[in-house]
């Protein structure tokens, strides 16, 4: 499954270091939160603003990545999240924290994602061959399942030993590391980095990206079904630390061991994704995977126990694993590589703009007396609802 490439082995390097940073942001930020408010309501608040720059910003990210060279695009978002990371350290260092400020902190910190990652994916088909595509997005996607497993153990630790705020800190120092990565990276040498950037030309780039991905319904179908499980998905996540530390009383370690223990599900589903995306049909795959990612979210009722709970959530993490993995290999398959940036970027501000309005959905509905019991049924369904839509769409067609 891996591939034997020094260039694309420094992007899975840099991709490595950037990703044990965000883990640390991930779960420093919302115990930083819930330690000085006990706010299920606010740690879920920032967990849904920390997306909506992929709404604002994806298709800005798309028609960066299909103009200009891509690795200075990775190179200077890196560096400019490492600059941001202080303010939001300062914010949240101050005795009683200012919502305003940590949300535009929040806000500024998340918008470097949506910038950069069209160029992230649109970089890989320049640097792997079309006939690895599946291997490529099968070892990102192991990256990224090995860590969903040694992350919250290791950032827990990381956490519990040198503090909150030391956590984000290191955070800071990954994306400088990051940097010296992706410095190594070749040179576009197909493509002069451009100084000036035309409205009109911004415009037009939107457009195109825009229409191509409606026209092409197999590829807009994909992007809606994400649209449906990212709500449900993320009324759950938001709230997990709320709901491991606050309402069921566990230690933040085995609240992290469960998260540990799902991302073994992820870890299989990456080492295996390549010959599973190869061997069946994608519409078959995007569907059947969203409608057992539903049901499996459904056992959480069944028990409240950490291990228990770890075990469904790595079933969980299986199919939605697959599920990625298909999407990302189909769109680079089926779409030119001179319009993929902004296609990639159209698609994720589709199914990402959801997000926020999930997070912030689980967080009132736990603020209003509504029990998890609740948050987890309406999730469980409307997964579960969302993959058997999609087999009446183009999706279940294709």
């Amino acid at each position: 499954m891996f591939i034997k490439n020094r260039n694309f082995s420094y992007l899975c390097m840099a991709f490595l270091i950037s990703s044990i940073g965000d883990w640390l942001y991930r779960l420093a930020l919302p115990i930083i939160i819930l330690s000085k408010t006990g706010s299920a309501y606010h740690a879920a608040t920032v967990f849904g603003i920390s997306f909506i720059p992929w709404i604002v910003f994806s298709l800005l990210g798309g028609s960066f990545a299909d103009n200009y060279a891509k690795k200075k695009i990775l190179i200077i978002g890196n560096l400019f999240a490492a600059l941001v990371v202080p303010l939001l350290l300062f914010t949240l260092m101050e005795k009683e924290i200012n919502f305003s400020l940590l949300y535009v902190a929040v806000f500024i910190l998340s918008s470097i994602d949506p910038l950069i990652h069209p160029s992230f994916q649109s970089i890989i088909p320049e640097i792997v061959e079309d006939k690895k595509f599946a291997e490529a997005n099968a070892t990102i996607q192991t990256i990224d399942n090995t860590l969903s497993i040694m992350g919250p153990l290791v950032g827990g630790s990381l956490v519990t030993l040198l503090g909150d705020y030391n956590a984000l800190w290191i955070d800071l120092f990954s994306f400088l590391l990051t940097v010296v990565i992706l410095v190594q990276l070749p040179r576009d040498k197909n493509k002069e980095v451009q100084i000036n950037f035309a409205i009109k030309k911004l415009t037009v780039d939107v457009i195109e990206g825009a229409s191509y991905s409606l026209r092409e319904k197999v590829i807009f179908s994909g992007s809606v079904m994400f649209f449906f499980t990212n709500f449900a998905l993320n009324m759950f996540e938001a709230n997990f630390i709320y709901y491991m530390t606050k309402l069921l009383n566990y230690p933040l370690f085995e609240a992290t061991l469960a998260m540990s223990i799902g991302g073994a599900g992820s870890l299989i589903a990456g080492f295996g994704g390549s010959k599973i995306v190869n061997h069946f049909k994608t519409g078959v795959l995007l569907s059947s995977s969203t409608i057992l990612a539903g049901l499996s979210t459904l056992l959480l009722l069944v028990s409240t126990n950490y291990f228990y709970i770890g075990v469904v959530l790595g079933i969980i993490s299986f199919f939605g694993t697959i599920n990625v993995i298909t999407y990302f290999t189909l769109r680079q398959r089926t779409v030119p590589k001179q319009i993929l940036g902004r296609v990639v970027s159209v698609t994720r501000m589709v199914s990402y703009a959801s997000i926020p309005v999930g997070s912030w959905f689980g967080g009132v509905l736990l603020a209003h007396g509504q029990s998890m019991f609740m948050v987890i049924l309406l999730a469980g369904s409307l997964r579960t609802l969302t993959g058997v839509g999609a087999k009446f769409s183009p999706l279940g067609k294709e």
